[in-house]
Protein backbone atom coordinates (compact mmCIF):
# COMPACT_ATOMS: atom_id res chain seq x y z
CA UNK A 1 0.00 0.00 0.00
CA UNK A 2 1.49 3.29 -0.87
CA UNK A 3 1.15 6.37 1.15
CA UNK A 4 -1.71 8.24 -1.06
CA UNK A 5 -4.15 5.18 -0.55
CA UNK A 6 -3.51 4.86 3.32
CA UNK A 7 -4.54 8.19 3.85
CA UNK A 8 -7.83 7.95 1.60
CA UNK A 9 -8.51 4.58 4.02
CA UNK A 10 -7.95 6.79 7.09
CA UNK A 11 -10.41 9.43 5.76
CA UNK A 12 -12.56 6.55 4.53
CA UNK A 13 -12.97 5.36 7.96
CA UNK A 14 -12.75 8.69 10.09
CA UNK A 15 -16.25 9.48 8.26
CA UNK A 16 -17.47 5.81 8.23
CA UNK A 17 -16.75 5.93 12.09
CA UNK A 18 -18.09 9.51 12.86
CA UNK A 19 -21.22 8.42 11.15
CA UNK A 20 -21.75 5.60 13.58
CA UNK A 21 -21.28 7.45 16.29
CA UNK A 22 -23.35 10.32 15.63
CA UNK A 23 -26.32 7.41 14.79
CA UNK A 24 -25.76 5.93 18.26
CA UNK A 25 -25.76 9.60 19.58
CA UNK A 26 -29.61 10.24 18.13
CA UNK A 27 -30.76 7.04 19.10
CA UNK A 28 -29.70 7.65 22.36
CA UNK A 29 -31.96 11.42 22.23
CA UNK A 30 -34.75 9.89 21.26
CA UNK A 31 -35.27 7.59 23.92
CA UNK A 32 -35.99 10.92 26.14
CA UNK A 33 -38.98 9.12 27.12
CA UNK A 34 -38.89 7.23 30.68
CA UNK A 35 -40.32 3.78 30.60
CA UNK A 36 -42.82 2.25 33.17
CA UNK A 37 -40.19 -0.06 34.59
CA UNK A 38 -37.49 3.09 34.57
CA UNK A 39 -40.48 5.39 36.34
CA UNK A 40 -40.75 2.52 39.11
CA UNK A 41 -36.92 2.53 39.46
CA UNK A 42 -36.98 5.85 40.17
CA UNK A 43 -39.79 5.80 42.79
CA UNK A 44 -38.11 3.34 44.33
CA UNK A 45 -34.82 5.04 44.80
CA UNK A 46 -36.78 7.92 45.91
CA UNK A 47 -38.70 5.82 48.62
CA UNK A 48 -35.15 4.64 49.82
CA UNK A 49 -33.34 7.81 49.80
CA UNK A 50 -36.19 8.82 52.37
CA UNK A 51 -35.51 5.89 54.48
CA UNK A 52 -32.08 6.32 54.65
CA UNK A 53 -32.82 10.26 55.71
CA UNK A 54 -34.76 8.99 58.50
CA UNK A 55 -32.47 6.35 59.58
CA UNK A 56 -29.30 9.31 59.65
CA UNK A 57 -31.50 11.59 61.47
CA UNK A 58 -32.15 8.89 63.98
CA UNK A 59 -28.10 7.74 64.50
CA UNK A 60 -27.50 11.57 64.78
CA UNK A 61 -29.84 12.85 67.35
CA UNK A 62 -29.99 13.18 70.87
CA UNK A 63 -31.39 10.33 72.70
CA UNK A 64 -34.50 11.96 74.23
CA UNK A 65 -35.47 12.83 70.14
CA UNK A 66 -34.22 9.39 69.63
CA UNK A 67 -36.87 7.37 71.40
CA UNK A 68 -39.57 9.36 70.35
CA UNK A 69 -38.96 8.67 66.61
CA UNK A 70 -38.19 4.76 67.21
CA UNK A 71 -41.58 4.83 68.97
CA UNK A 72 -42.97 6.89 65.58
CA UNK A 73 -41.63 4.45 63.56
Amino acid sequence: MNIPTMIVAIVFLLIVGTLLILQQVKGLRRKSTPSEEELKLRSHVANLEQRVRTLERIATDKSASLKEEINTL
